[in-house]
């Protein structure tokens, strides 16, 4: 999983979350200079094994100063 995430000056460490169904990947929000200024990272793997739709989560889990993160994408690619 792939994420795109944005965050201003100053307002980085704050812990965020994917999730699908009872998996999920936490992850520290990096500092990237501005919150449209989006950097790309690789968060790990989430197995979807059963056919049909799926809700996928984006969350906050600790805020660490004003704000948590912007989100440009999401990428999820077939193995």
């Amino acid at each position: 999983m792939v994420v795109g995430q944005g965050c201003g000056k100053g307002h980085g460490g704050s812990t965020a979350y994917l999730s699908v169904g009872k998996q999920r990947l936490e992850f520290l929000v990096e500092d990237s200079g501005q919150f449209q200024n989006f950097k790309t990272r690789y968060l790990g793997t989430l197995t979807l094994t059963i056919l049909g739709k799926h809700t996928l989560v984006v969350g906050g889990v600790k805020k660490a100063k004003g704000a948590v993160m912007g989100v440009r994408e999401i990428r999820l690619a077939r193995e």
